[in-house]
């Protein structure tokens, strides 16, 4: 799974993969599907249930990956089909994802499985000091 997060850009060790998914033991609030082909981990979905004071909660997309090798495949389609099914158990009429505007790729492939643009936002951090 670490090998995939890099191909998404973000690049971590298999021990802070695994600390990440420690702090997602809530199974109401967050889920990570891993589809596995003979060859290994072909792709992973992450979600959490975004929740705040002025909308319903909405299940979201927190990163999606298949492998470079994998691609074009129905692998994707699957994960997305079972972000579906889990926000539907989890009471979320809406699944979200919020993707890179360089990303053309995943894009067209949201806008495939019926995903619209709703919203053109930019994103600002803050790195906190300890």
């Amino acid at each position: 799974m670490a090998e995939l997060a890099a191909q998404l850009g973000y690049p971590c060790t298999g021990s802070e993969l695994a600390a990440r998914l420690e702090g997602m033991n809530d199974p109401g609030s967050y889920a990570v599907f891993v589809a596995e082909t003979s060859a290994g981990i072909a792709g992973w979905i992450g979600l959490y249930i975004f929740r705040s004071v002025e909308t319903e909660p909405i299940a979201e997309i927190s990163g999606l990956v298949v492998d470079e090798q994998q691609r074009s495949r129905g692998i994707g389609r699957l994960l997305i089909a079972a972000a579906e099914a889990w926000a539907r158990a989890q009471g979320s009429a809406t699944l979200s994802v919020r993707t890179n505007v360089t990303r053309a790729r995943a894009h067209h492939f949201y806008e495939t499985y019926g995903f619209e643009n709703v919203k053109t936002q930019r994103t600002y951090r803050k790195r906190l000091s300890a």
